[in-house]
């Protein structure tokens, strides 16, 4: 009975003074926090054991416990990863209480609560200082697609910095030019079907190329059936999903392509998605790792320092 009694005591001494972050570390995440809307309102959160509430970040995991105030015309949506189901919360239903999942409720399938947990534990993005560059002429910047793999064999090209100078197009395939436009004085131009078809599992590249500045290729490749398969199974899990909004809907999209390196199509969901709702910190944060992980610094810190501006998170 003695032994027993100081072991429990030991117990209470060690595990009772246990940091909440420590505790907090050794749960599993039920939730994560898909979008955030401030407006003229405020977002808190006070995670379980914790006394101070904190800001909310884009793609923050939540515990169960986890308290969510909301006030006037702020709004945060959550994701349950084990029943991919989202709750929106605002000033009506604040407080909001994070639950463990309920064994007896929905479950998603296996696939698409695979998508949901590849938002949980998003690090916070790195800060990058701008490299100043002066002197010499620079090339065109290559935005997309570049360094990814991708689903299309059509995929529109697109660049910035022709200063209203035309240039050429080339994409090269493993033996040399494959095909070429000239005297583009646009951004943007898509593979025309007229072109070389694009087989899949080569490694392409391509250029912009500019009189007096030197070129600079981007490379890319194609998924064969086999990669693609698995992939294109999870996105039509997603579309036959109910209950999620469009913008929580695209940022689960943009987190499996992100996980394929399918870097080329995240971009052109997010681009749209920060076209129709710029106000959203979540997909200019997933923006900026799309092109952090294509070696696009100076955009990823743009797109960066716009979450945090959004979401009103101090650096």
């Amino acid at each position: 009975m003695r032994k027993q009694f100081f072991r429990l005591i030991l117990f209470v001494l060690i595990f009772g003074c246990v940091p909440t972050s420590l505790w907090a570390q050794s749960q599993e995440a039920v939730a994560v926090i898909t979008e955030l809307k401030l407006n003229r309102g405020d977002i808190q959160i006070r995670p379980p054991g914790k006394k101070a509430p904190e800001k909310p970040a884009p793609l923050q995991s939540l515990y169960a416990g986890t308290q969510v105030a909301v006030t006037k015309d702020a709004s945060a949506v959550i994701l349950f990863t084990e029943s991919m189901k989202t709750v929106t919360i605002d000033e009506k239903n604040s407080p909001f209480e994070i639950k463990p999942p309920d064994a007896k409720g929905g479950q998603a399938s296996a696939g698409m609560k695979q998508v949901a947990n590849l938002l949980l534990g998003k690090k916070k993005p790195p800060t990058y200082i701008p490299l100043a560059t002066r002197g010499s002429k620079h090339p065109p910047t290559l935005i997309s697609p570049r360094e990814t793999k991708m689903l299309t064999d059509s995929p529109t090209f697109k660049w910035m910095g022709m200063e209203m100078q035309t240039g050429t197009l080339r994409v090269y395939g493993l033996e040399g030019p494959l095909w070429s436009a000239d005297n583009i004085a646009r951004t943007q131009l898509k593979y025309p079907p007229s072109a070389p078809r694009l087989k899949p599992g080569m490694e392409y590249s391509w250029s912009i190329e500019k009189k007096g500045v030197p070129a600079e290729k981007a490379r890319f490749t194609i998924l064969t059936p086999e990669q693609a398969r698995p992939v294109q199974e999870q996105l039509k899990s997603l579309e036959g999903a109910s209950g999620i909004s469009k913008t929580t809907l695209t940022v689960l999209k943009a987190g499996l392509f992100l996980s394929h390196g399918l870097f080329y199509e995240a971009r052109e969901i997010l681009a749209e998605a920060v076209t129709a709702d710029p106000d959203e910190p979540t997909v200019h944060l997933l923006l900026g790792e799309t092109y952090e992980k294509t070696g696009l610094k100076n955009l990823a810190l743009e797109e960066y320092g716009e979450a945090q501006f959004l979401s009103r998170i101090s650096r």
